[in-house]
């Protein structure tokens, strides 16, 4: 149950980053959700225990990771 909880918070993380960002495209919003949930997944089996607090807590972590890398290759391609 701790491992939904995780993906919902890093779908939701994904879609606010999408909205900050001003994402201009259903791709990249759905893009944006995926990379949260991506990163949210390994983070909450990682380094969350049995309780829903450490792995909501570390899947957001992940999501929030997962996204500044995304941003970091996106802005990266823009350049070039």
């Amino acid at each position: 149950m701790f491992l939904i909880w995780a993906i919902l918070l890093g779908a939701l993380i994904g879609w606010v980053s999408s909205v900050v960002t001003r994402t201009p495209t259903n791709e990249g919003i759905l893009i944006d959700i995926a990379a949260g949930v991506l990163g949210s997944i390994p983070m909450a089996a990682l380094l969350g225990n049995d309780t829903t607090l450490d792995s909501i807590l570390a899947g957001g972590l992940g999501a929030l990771i997962a996204l500044g890398l995304l941003n970091l290759v996106r802005s990266r391609l823009r350049e070039s």
